[in-house]
């Protein structure tokens, strides 16, 4: 699909240089050699704040002085995020990598904007950062040289003529306090669609208009029948308690939901919502407001990255809060059924009504792999 898109622009030269010299994916190539063979990353998937000002260096940008963490360094952080989305960059559980794209430069600026769309986008649907640059460009498209203050108005009220939800999102959008206009604008020039001055499409501006309007599907990271090595801990216990167990990658959300009751010994007599990015699922049947349908996600899409993980909440009475992180990727094996390969700590009781401690049921690696045994056959 990415060498595609390129195909079928070859012959716009101007397109291509423009997407290939952009701010932002000068900035993300630069980042990528400056990652080369291996930098270390903390548990949120950033560069360490030693490597903060080497690698603002390496892109081009000014020392940021000390900063807490390299999402408060705004265009680095914008870099790097697209960086991933480009293909340029791949992050492990405490490393990053530098790769190769498969796609040319045009393919590469649409993935790393989409991915950073989403990243600006505060909305559970994350698509309110797309909603503002949307209204910025087509503004643009119909009346370029508006001085800042008609153009924020006119951008306002592009977004007003949205759906509810829709102008709910872009309000919710870049995260650092940013009107819907200022943020959109200062995305646009970074990524090369709008000139400055005076303000005005570029011609990637106004192929940006029709790209954006497509949705942004996150692509899975994994094959199917790759193996996941996912950690699941429940939060807030001491001692610890957690198992270790692997699935195909192909396993949707509604299965993992079915894996964890049989690891952590739960009844499944409550309800049960994941959280992934931000974005909440659960079983359709109950019609919990704001959430997807658990069927529609596989673990190849929410977790993109070891290191990557994704929330889930059983009872949301009682709320036992789990942490599914993945460790690690192993070698396809078609057929493969979920395999427990160890764990800590007893299960917890449920709704135990009581007032002595609810009794102890120890964890036993044998009956757990039997029950597991039983599920139906996953992807």
């Amino acid at each position: 699909m990415a060498a595609d898109i390129d195909d079928e622009i070859e012959a716009d030269a101007a397109l291509v240089q423009l997407a290939r010299d952009c701010p932002l994916l000068s900035r993300a190539r630069a980042l990528s050699a400056f990652v080369g063979d291996g930098r270390p990353l903390t548990a949120k998937g950033v560069l360490r704040r030693s490597e903060i000002a080497p690698a603002c260096s390496a892109a081009g940008l000014p020392d940021p002085g000390r900063v807490v963490t390299a999402a408060d360094v705004p265009a680095l952080h914008r870099a790097w995020v697209a960086a991933q989305g480009a293909g340029l960059l791949a992050l492990g559980l405490d490393r990053a990598t530098a790769t190769t794209p498969d796609g040319g430069a045009v393919a590469q600026w649409r993935d790393g904007v989409a991915a950073l769309l989403r990243s600006e986008s505060g909305d559970d649907r994350r698509v309110g950062a797309t909603v503002a640059c949307r209204a910025a460009l087509s503004v643009l498209a119909v009346v370029p040289g508006l001085d800042p203050h008609r153009f924020g108005d006119a951008v306002e009220g592009v977004i007003e003529q949205q759906p509810v939800s829709d102008r709910i999102a872009a309000y919710n959008a870049f995260r650092r306090g940013h009107l819907p206009e200022t943020g959109a604008l200062e995305l646009l020039v970074e990524s090369g669609a709008v000139d400055p001055d005076p303000l005005r499409l570029t011609p990637l501006g106004h192929w940006a208009l029709g790209a954006l309007a497509e949705p942004v599907v996150r692509a899975p990271a994994w094959a199917d029948d790759e193996i996941l090595q996912l950690r699941v801990g429940l939060d807030r216990f001491r001692p610890p308690v957690w198992r270790r167990v692997l699935v195909p990658a192909g396993t949707t959300l509604a299965q993992l939901h079915q894996v964890v009751q049989i690891l952590l010994e739960w009844d499944d007599d409550h309800l049960h919502v994941f959280d992934v990015d931000g974005l909440h699922y659960a079983d359709p049947w109950h019609e919990l407001d704001g959430c997807a349908d658990e069927h529609d996600i596989t673990l190849a899409v929410a977790l993109p990255r070891p290191g990557a993980s994704v929330r889930y909440r059983y009872d949301l009475g009682d709320c036992w809060d789990h942490t599914i992180m993945l460790e690690k990727v192993l070698p396809a094996q078609p057929g493969a059924s979920p395999r427990c390969i160890g764990g800590r700590g007893d299960a917890p009781t449920e709704d135990w009504p009581g007032d002595e401690p609810p009794p102890h049921r120890p964890f036993r690696l044998d009956v757990c792999n039997e029950h597991l045994a039983a599920l139906r056959p996953l992807p």
